[in-house]
């Protein structure tokens, strides 16, 4: 199995060789071709086929001596590595590239992933990882990627820095997984309106987007207000947002607008107060 250590340039063989290697090479193959020559001159041709194989099989030219790793962020060289179970001294001719992507396939972290030889001697492994969007809390915390899959576990010292969304129990989570990701996608849908600002409100202002699987989604912001969205419409419901306020502000009541319902088809409801809470 291949190290941590085992990932550098210092371990790569060289791929334009010196005179000397190249000789030996060709020395190599001359060697193998008289040998197969030899035996079909005695007339045993399928002994030839098989002496060959035998001979590449162990031919040094085909082991592999360096695993080179591309595209990898979040996990390190050593992790895709250990996570394809290729080691060190097999023969390329015969690795199953299929079942090491299959492998790597597995890995929560690895979305799409390309395997290939490049002689002598090396293996890449190009793989495409899925990229954290929210947090979502049901019981422990998840990572959620841009399609709204839920798809490995937060682990300590992982980055959290990521939108928050909660109201979701574990219960729910392990018994109405089809619900919760669709509420999950609503939530990332609200995250993608907020970047383009349509209402004003910075994402790094919202605290958390709770979920409810029945009324839908509600913001909480870093000031202490409450909008409901419900499960549709996040868009314009934002924009009524940033009427409302700029509406409220003339009038001086920005301030005590606490609790904001804009779960309406043409209007809001605003009060100082939660006057009813989401989830």
């Amino acid at each position: 199995m291949l190290r941590g250590g085992d990932i550098g340039m210092a371990a790569v063989p060289a791929i334009f060789p010196s005179d000397s290697e190249a000789g030996d090479r060709q020395s190599g193959a001359g060697s193998i071709l008289r040998s197969v020559l030899l035996v079909m001159l005695c007339g045993n041709a399928a002994l030839a086929v098989l002496l060959a194989y035998v001979i590449f099989l162990h031919f040094p030219y085909f082991t592999l001596h360096h695993v080179e790793v591309m595209g990898n962020h979040h996990l390190s060289g050593a992790e895709v590595i250990e996570a394809s179970e290729v080691e060190t001294g097999t023969n390329l001719l015969t690795l199953d590239l299929g079942a090491v992507a299959s492998r790597l396939k597995r890995h929560p972290w690895v979305k799409a992933v390309s395997v290939y030889r490049k002689l002598p001697g090396r293996l890449v492994i190009e793989i495409q990882e899925r990229n954290p969007r929210a947090i979502l809390a049901a019981g422990k915390l998840y990572y959620v990627d841009e399609q709204g899959e839920i798809f490995t576990r937060v682990l300590p010292g992982n980055s959290v820095r990521y939108p928050l969304l909660t109201g979701v129990t574990l219960e729910e989570l392990s018994k109405k997984g089809a619900e919760v990701r669709k509420s999950v996608r609503r939530g990332l849908m609200v995250l993608e309106a907020l970047e383009k600002g349509v209402s004003g409100l910075a994402v790094a202002s919202v605290n958390e987007v709770r979920i409810s699987l029945d009324r839908g989604l509600t913001l909480h912001t870093n000031r202490g207000r409450t909008l409901v969205l419900g499960t549709e419409d996040f868009e314009l419901k934002l924009r009524r947002y940033e009427r409302l306020k700029r509406f409220l502000t003339r009038r001086g009541e920005w301030n005590n607008a606490k609790f904001i319902d804009l779960d309406f088809e043409d209007r809001a409801l605003v009060s100082p107060g939660r006057a009813r809470e989401q989830g």
